[in-house]
């Protein structure tokens, strides 16, 4: 599995459990990057996929969203 589908699936999986709760913001990419190890492309791959599932929704500015 690719890095980016790792960090998406780790990511989903706390959603799902409840720790990362409906309109809480997601770390940002720079902040992702540090606490997983990864390039700023694999975590912003891992938030479009996210998004594209509707699980999280970018929002200009502010970062990335738990959606509700």
């Amino acid at each position: 599995m690719s890095r980016y589908r790792e960090l998406a699936a780790h990511t989903e999986k706390l959603i799902a459990d409840g720790l990362l709760r409906p309109g809480e913001r997601l770390p940002s990419v720079r902040s992702a990057c540090r606490s997983h190890g990864v390039s700023p492309i694999t975590v912003t791959q891992a938030y479009y996929l996210l998004e594209s599932r509707g699980l999280i929704e970018a929002r200009p500015k502010s970062g990335y969203f738990v959606r509700a």
